[in-house]
C-alpha cells in the first residue's frame, strides 16, 4: 500500500495523484468575495441584500 499524503490537508493520495485542496480553498474564498460585502462597521452583508434591500419580494 502506498503512503502518499498531502502535506497541507493530510489527504491520502494515489502515487500520481495531486491534491486540489489549495485550489478548492482559493475557489471558496473567491465565492465568498463574490457573495459578501463588508460594511463600514465590519459587518458582512450579502451583496444582493446591499444592492436590492432585504427581502425585496415581500414589498
Amino acid at each position: 500500500m502506498y503512503d502518499y499524503k498531502c502535506s497541507i490537508c493530510g489527504c491520502s493520495l494515489d502515487p500520481t495523484e495531486k491534491c486540489d485542496c489549495q485550489m478548492t480553498h482559493e475557489r471558496n474564498l473567491q465565492m465568498v468575495d463574490d457573495l459578501l460585502v463588508e460594511e463600514a462597521d465590519g459587518q458582512m452583508k450579502l451583496k444582493e441584500a446591499a444592492n436590492y434591500g432585504t427581502y425585496p419580494w415581500l414589498r
